[in-house]
């Protein structure tokens, strides 16, 4: 009987540890944690900025170049 009350207040397997390229493709070298999900919405919102940036720099050039104050080349 106690072995079945110990059997029952066993949790789940632990999951297997990520490998270390799926890690690094997180952005770091360790394991999941519990804060994944808070560091996940941080690297999309930093994902969003970059493409923000990125088209706010293209806007700038061609306003510029629209301008005449650009060279040429860009």
């Amino acid at each position: 009987m106690s072995l079945l009350a110990l059997a029952a207040c066993g949790g789940n397997a632990p999951e297997p540890p990520q490998d270390k390229e799926q890690a690094e493709a997180l952005g770091r070298d360790t394991d999941e944690t519990v804060f994944d999900d808070m560091i996940q919405t941080q690297d999309r919102a930093r994902a969003v900025e970059d493409l923000t940036l990125g088209r706010k720099d293209d806007l700038d050039q061609a306003l510029e170049q629209a301008e005449g104050d650009a060279p040429a080349d860009r």
